[in-house]
């Protein structure tokens, strides 16, 4: 499925950035990997987009990956799976 790409990553910090910062091969449930991805995403105006789409996008699954708007896919679950409503901020 391809998608269309919104305006917002124009702005993205993470623009033309190697991929495998986000998307490390083997992260084996370790967010430390994700420590260089974090800095790209801690100084983007986009980030708070970034993570709306992710969790968007990977509404009812259980796998995620990469890092979006500075979080991990494990912090993108336990949001995901908050009992209540969270409104997300930069």
């Amino acid at each position: 499925m391809i998608m269309d790409r919104p305006d917002w990553q124009e702005k993205a910090s993470c623009r033309g950035v190697p991929s495998d910062v986000f998307f490390p091969d083997n992260p084996g449930g370790q967010d430390s990997v994700y420590r260089q991805a974090l800095q790209f995403c801690q100084q983007c105006e986009v980030a708070t987009q970034c993570l709306e789409y992710a969790m968007s996008y990977e509404q009812g699954q259980k796998c995620r990956f990469g890092m979006f708007g500075g979080k991990t896919p494990r912090e993108r679950y336990a949001l995901a799976h908050t009992p209540t409503p969270i409104t997300i901020r930069k």
